[in-house]
């Protein structure tokens, strides 16, 4: 049987790839098996056309997420879930793209591709990461925004 954390982190990546499909309309599913398997390290993807999304996604649903030491400790849950998402994303030849939320919180996206430009973001340059939080709604309106600009 699997654990109450699985079940809520699966369900989670259920929500975000119905979020990503509906928004974007693209067809995303959970990748199976998930972290097995070397060279396919994300959350979620696109297996209809893996080369044109241009993201490793990362998802995390916790109890709990403090932001208030990003400047002060260097193992905070967000600094680790990106570096997790970061390493995942060199192995995938993408950019790192974490999508998270804390108990009844907002879902939030950190990234570092900053082409995209949302309205409001905190940014967080921290013990050697660089990189933007945003609502996951900002990101992607942004993320369409450019997609409608540039054609990327």
């Amino acid at each position: 049987m699997a654990s109450a954390s699985k079940l809520k982190g699966s369900a989670f990546e259920a929500k975000v790839v119905k979020i990503l499909s509906e928004s974007l309309g693209l067809d995303f599913k959970r990748m199976p098996l998930s972290g097995a398997i070397s060279y396919l390290k994300s959350d979620i993807w696109l297996p209809s056309d893996t080369a044109a999304w241009p993201f490793s996604v990362e998802c995390k649903n916790y109890a709990e997420l403090d932001h208030n030491n990003f400047l002060t400790a260097k193992s905070t849950d967000i600094l680790s879930f990106w570096e997790q998402v970061s390493k995942d994303a060199i192995t995938m030849k993408k950019k790192p793209l974490l999508i998270y939320r804390w108990n009844r919180s907002k879902d939030f996206a950190a990234y570092n591709d900053f082409t995209i430009e949302c309205k409001s973001y905190l940014e967080v340059n921290s013990f050697g990461h660089h990189f933007r939080i945003a609502l996951l709604t900002d990101w992607l309106d942004a993320y369409k925004k450019k997609l409608q600009t540039t054609g990327k």
